[in-house]
């Protein structure tokens, strides 16, 4: 066959081979086939952008719960309370009133319990028998003791305290940690000064004075209860002296009045 022949029959092979009906066929698979992978991509496009989604909102509520948990950290787990001697209000600088009260504590002639306690001057009563009891733990106010000195402590106090009944105050300061130092009214450096008075307690190594007394920092500008001028005794408080000996002098000195401070921070 001659070689002319040979590649016309070759076209006409490719022809019927490739006809439109074919390249149409072939379209079309391939059209379908492109169709089904953008499904494919925009449903997976679609389950990206959901998870993008979930995963803000999870981002969104860790941030939140961060948030609050910082938030307890720093407000509602910090903070202290303490006792303010001799006063009804508390600093200006941060710290809240929780209440005001009276101080009492043991009568100073019988043994019993050594603590100072501030009690609220807004009782609540449970069950009661206002019977007197033989046999019961009993609590009294407390007075300032200072007539061995000028005009009733005036010299250490501003004014005649003598014979007063001692009120109280409990504060809560938004700082983490208080401390009551004996020996100084002012406090050390990084610390903030809450108030600062003198040592008081009851008094020891005297006949008649029985009962065991904490010692308490009492303010410098105490208060006391208007018109309780009286003597009905109670539980007691003396300013505190140093005594040489064991105990270091200098820098302590015989027989002075020892100061103090509460601080926080």
């Amino acid at each position: 066959m001659a070689e002319n022949d040979l590649n016309n029959t070759y076209q006409q092979k490719r022809v019927l081979l490739h006809g439109n009906d074919d390249i149409a066929a072939a379209v079309q698979l391939l059209t379908t086939t492109v169709n089904q992978l953008t499904t494919e991509v925009n449903h997976l496009t679609t389950e990206v952008n959901q998870l993008t989604t979930q995963n803000k909102q999870l981002t969104s509520q860790n941030n939140q719960l961060t948030t609050q948990i910082n938030h307890l950290n720093n407000d509602s787990f910090i903070g202290n309370v303490y006792i303010r001697w001799g006063r009804t209000t508390c600093p200006t600088n941060g710290t809240d009133l929780v209440y005001t009260g009276y101080a009492a504590g043991n009568l100073y002639t019988e043994n019993g319990a050594a603590d100072n306690l501030c009690l609220t001057s807004e009782p609540i009563w449970g069950a009661y028998d206002d019977t007197a009891q033989s046999y019961s733990a009993k609590v009294y106010g407390t007075e300032y003791e200072f007539d061995l000195y000028t005009n009733g402590g005036a010299q250490f106090f501003g004014k005649n305290l003598q014979d007063h009944d001692a009120p109280c105050a409990v504060c809560h300061t938004s700082r983490r940690a208080t401390v009551m130092i004996p020996g100084r009214n002012q406090c050390y450096p990084g610390w903030t000064k809450e108030y600062s008075g003198y040592l008081v307690s009851t008094l020891s190594g005297y006949p008649g004075f029985l009962s065991p007394s904490n010692y308490a920092c009492m303010d410098s500008d105490a208060e006391f209860e208007s018109a309780d001028y009286e003597s009905k005794n109670g539980k007691l408080m003396y300013l505190v002296e140093a005594i040489c000996g064991s105990l270091r002098c200098p820098p302590y000195v015989n027989y002075r009045e020892l100061t103090c401070v509460v601080c926080s921070k």
